[in-house]
């Protein structure tokens, strides 16, 4: 109340001045005044200095955890002095390329724990052994303190030195070592039976040999566990009396680069618990020497094939006198695993528990000679003992057991006797189908087994490459498919064997093979109430030599045209007008009963048998072609749209180079060798045991069986498919599938997302409980097992069915076992208790009855799609 006055006063104040200007307005305006006389102009003040650039910097020591975890490192080096304790000048950046300070910190041990040095040299190959070049590293001993003796171990990093942080993004290490005097240190040190100096090497310091320097920074930031997301993993090649980084002229010995191991491995990491994790194989060669053989005793068994344990912890260190952790003999024995002769393999990992997803013999996966990589050659011009022998492990060098040229004590005769043509013949990737593999045909006894070769340029002498040559896939007036083809032999269309007036089944054809590919058309129906459903669920096939030889009678088969293309008309089957996705295809023929894949019969070494059992030859498996039906539709079909695609060949055959070709069997003969395709067989409605057989379902559960809970037992018969491990990071979801489709971002994949189909994994009636085998731990013989959810006497229901004939097809039994679609994705990896319990709480159905289907809605994309809170993408692609 007392602010009253005061508010009364100002709306007075306020009032007249309004008045005030209403009156000046109704003035009139006075004359101009004259002008006033310009001033004086003032001094020109001094120029001021130059401001300096800023440095923009990230201060690692500032960081984070979190922006610790997200750190990716970078950088070179820039200069190496060498003659003594090594003098090193790097750069490090991020990934952004912004120079990173704060990384010389030392930690409790009075060492920089984010840092990591070493020095060898690359000794020349011997030109009267053979033997090839290997690296030395000095860092098998340290800096004694004073009074004391050397105490030699194995070759390691360092990081006891200085190292000067620059604060500009460059540093400065000096070494702890004197490398002039490591051998000194060696050579006074005290040794015992099994820590021999010899097994050190030659530490004598030559600097007219070619030096590799190596510096790894990162790793864990100090005080915690949180780990950088990449590390920065510097080397730097020089001729140490020169000062000089080395030339193409100079001795090199780079065999294998990271891309190519990451191909598969999508990034490697390695030690992160004992120093910043080594990321670059240069680096691995480095620390990986015959010189890691140091205290250890020998391995190979006297009798028997279970080595002896007799390294640190246990480890396999020392075989036939060579290191097992040197870097060719562990590569090759860590990719060979399950097919070593010799078990027990322990060099701190079990090696005969991995497998490998392609033929061992593909060599040039790993090795072949560029410009990152001049020696990759190697693997075929400088074969030697410790290589070879590193895959054929049975070989007993001094006595020469299970070596055709008997006992050698040296390399000397590895290059004369196999030469580079010979080592390359005998790594053919050729492979005899398992005679007692279903999959190749027939059961217990295949009578179309070929020796099948992976798709490669390394084939035995005389074989060719054929391919399958699709012009277009029809639909005629009576709703069958049509598609038009040719053959390609090493990329020359030819024209079949004449076609008999009438059947004779001896006609093949083309000469000098047997067999040929299948024609097949794939398509969807409504099912579930989903009346455009986004998968696949019938097909129709014909095998193609069959119908030219008129031994079929429900295809026709006319040609060739002017242009060598045949057509053939699939009339088994009637496809209905709701049909969706109308896709045909030509190869895929992996020898059922009566079929068999095109094989070749001339091929020297690979003899085809004459007898009737269509035994032998050689079948390179071409890729299988596909297209989408095109051309004028009958009356009532819908405009037609390809599936969606989810994976490329190329992906895949990252690490498996051909799919379905492995070292000792083959699947589907190798002729199954498209990924998109996968799914014209691999349906929704294709189960097994208790298991979907549906694509995603079992390639997802294939790739993980290593964090499955329940064993993925599909199969157990043929193979036991919850062994196979997996090369990569499994949460890599794009190791496999094409950007945007497995998170439903791409505008394909998220139109398909309601016409999914759920995944039948059970229909029709079980067994009784004494067949019921179940697998538990993972080592169970072969044989018939079910999956764990799977109830005895249990009548599941008839499944889906489509009837070519007619074109009809009816929907599974309610009663039948079902994933509904994205959580069978899920549910592939994550198959514990709790995961399933989050599915089924949020709609999902798991292995539970098709009625549900229709009372459920999965609700997964409100909480992981793209940008939600636990987004698809975001939670998988975090390595």
């Amino acid at each position: 109340m007392e602010h009253r006055p005061l508010k009364q006063l100002c709306g007075l104040i306020a009032t007249a001045a309004v008045a005030l200007v209403l009156i000046a307005c109704n003035g009139k305006a006075g004359q101009n005044g004259a002008n006033g006389t310009n001033g004086t102009n003032g001094t020109n003040g001094t120029n001021g200095t130059n401001g300096t650039n800023a440095t923009i910097t990230v201060n690692a020591a500032q960081l984070s955890q979190d922006e610790w975890a997200k750190l990716s490192l970078r950088g070179a080096i820039t200069s190496v002095t060498m003659g003594g304790a090594p003098v090193v000048n790097f750069s490090i950046t991020d990934a952004q390329g912004i120079p990173v300070i704060g990384l010389a910190q030392k930690s409790s041990t009075g060492a920089y724990s984010n840092f990591g040095f070493a020095v060898a040299k690359l000794v020349p190959g011997d030109a009267t052994t053979k033997s090839p070049s290997r690296w030395v590293n000095y860092m098998v001993v340290t800096t004694p303190a004073a009074g004391k003796a050397a105490v030699p171990g194995w070759p390691h990093t360092e990081n006891s030195g200085t190292l000067k942080d620059n604060l500009d993004g460059s540093y400065t290490y000096t070494a702890a070592l004197d490398l002039t005097k490591a051998k000194g240190y060696v050579d006074g040190a005290t040794y015992d039976a099994t820590h021999l100096k010899a097994d050190l090497g030659d530490l004598t310091y030559e600097p007219a040999l070619t030096h590799r320097v190596v510096v790894t920074m990162g790793g864990y930031q100090i005080g915690t566990t949180t780990t950088a997301k990449d590390t920065a993993n510097l080397t730097y090649d020089l001729i140490p009396s020169t000062g000089k980084a080395v030339a193409a002229t100079d001795a090199e010995r780079l065999i294998v680069d990271t891309a190519s191991c990451n191909s598969c491995h999508t990034k490697l990491s390695f030690h992160a618990a004992q120093f910043p994790p080594i990321q670059d194989a240069k680096l691995c060669a480095v620390c990986h020497t015959d010189q890691l053989k140091y205290g250890s005793g020998e391995s190979l068994p006297a009798t028997g094939n279970t080595l002896v344990a007799a390294g640190l912890y246990g480890s396999t260190q020392r075989l036939q006198g060579m290191a097992l952790a040197d870097f060719p003999n562990m590569i090759h024995k860590i990719h060979t695993g399950e097919l070593l002769y010799y078990q027990g393999y322990n060099q701190f990992l079990a090696y005969n528990e991995v497998t490998y997803p392609q033929d061992l013999r593909n060599c040039t996966k790993c090795h072949t000679a560029s410009t990152a990589t001049p020696q990759g050659d190697n693997w075929n011009l400088v074969p030697s003992r410790l290589a070879c022998g590193a895959c054929h492990d049975n070989i007993v060098w001094a006595t020469g057991a299970n070596h055709a040229g008997g006992a050698a004590t040296s390399d000397a005769n590895c290059s004369s006797c196999h030469g580079a043509a010979g080592v390359k013949l005998n790594h053919v990737p050729a492979v005899r189908p398992d005679p007692n593999n279903v999959w190749n045909g027939g059961t217990g006894g295949n009578t179309n087994a070929s020796y099948v070769a992976a798709y490669t340029d390394n084939l035995p002498a005389g074989a060719v490459k054929p391919t399958w040559d699709l012009s277009s896939v029809t639909i005629n007036a009576s709703q069958q498919p049509v598609l038009k083809f040719r053959v390609l032999l090493d990329g020359t269309a030819v024209a079949f064997n004449a076609q008999p007036a009438a059947a004779d089944a001896t006609v093949e054809l083309l000469p000098n093979f047997v067999g040929g590919p299948s024609a097949y058309v794939v398509f969807a129906v409504p099912q579930d109430g989903i009346a455009k459903p986004a998968d696949f669920n019938a097909s129709a096939s014909a095998y193609i030599r069959n119908v030219w030889n008129k031994t079929v009678t429900t295809s026709d088969m006319t040609g060739p045209d002017a242009s060598g293309y045949y057509t053939l008309t699939i009339k088994s089957v009637k496809i209905p007008a709701t049909a969706t996705m109308i896709t045909g295809g030509i190869g895929y023929t992996y020898g059922i009963p009566n079929t068999q894949p095109l094989t070749q019969t001339n091929v020297a070494g690979y003899a085809y048998n004459t007898d009737g059992k269509r035994q032998g030859g050689v079948s390179v498996p071409a890729p299988n072609a596909f297209k989408l039906v095109s051309g004028t539709l009958p009356t009532g079909f819908a405009t037609q749209a390809a599936r969606r695609t989810i994976v490329s060949n190329a992906k895949c055959n990252d690490c498996h180079a051909a799919l379905g070709v492995f070292t000792e069997k083959v699947y589907h003969a190798g002729q199954r060798n498209d990924a998109p395709t996968c799914s014209w067989c691999h349906t929704a409605n294709r189960a097994n045991s208790g298991w979907s057989v549906n694509a995603k379902d079992s390639v997802h559960a294939l790739h993980a069986s290593a964090v499955r809970e329940n064993k993925f037992s599909w199969h157990a018969d043929v193979t036991q498919l919850w062994k196979p491990t997996y090369p990569a990071i499994l949460n890599n979801c794009e190791a496999c599938h094409i950007s945007g489709t497995y998170d439903f971002s791409l505008s394909g994949s998220a139109s398909a997302l309601p016409n999914l189909l759920a995944s039948t994994a059970m229909s029709g009636t079980t067994a009784t409980p004494a067949t019921l085998a179940v697998v538990t731990t993972g080592n169970e013989p072969f044989g018939i097992y079910y999956a764990p959810w799977v109830q005895p006497n249990t009548i599941y229901g008839a499944g889906f069915t489509f009837t070519a004939a007619t074109g009809a097809y009816a929907d599974g039994a309610g009663t039948n076992m079902v994933i509904s679609p994205i959580s069978a994705a899920c549910f592939a990896c994550h198959d514990n208790t709790a995961a399933i319990a989050h599915m089924k709480g949020n709609g999902g159905t798991i292995n539970e009855n098709r009625s549900l289907l229709s009372t459920r809605t999965e609700q997964c994309m409100i909480c992981h799609g793209t940008g939600k809170t636990a987004d698809i993408k975001a939670v998988h692609m975090k390595f």
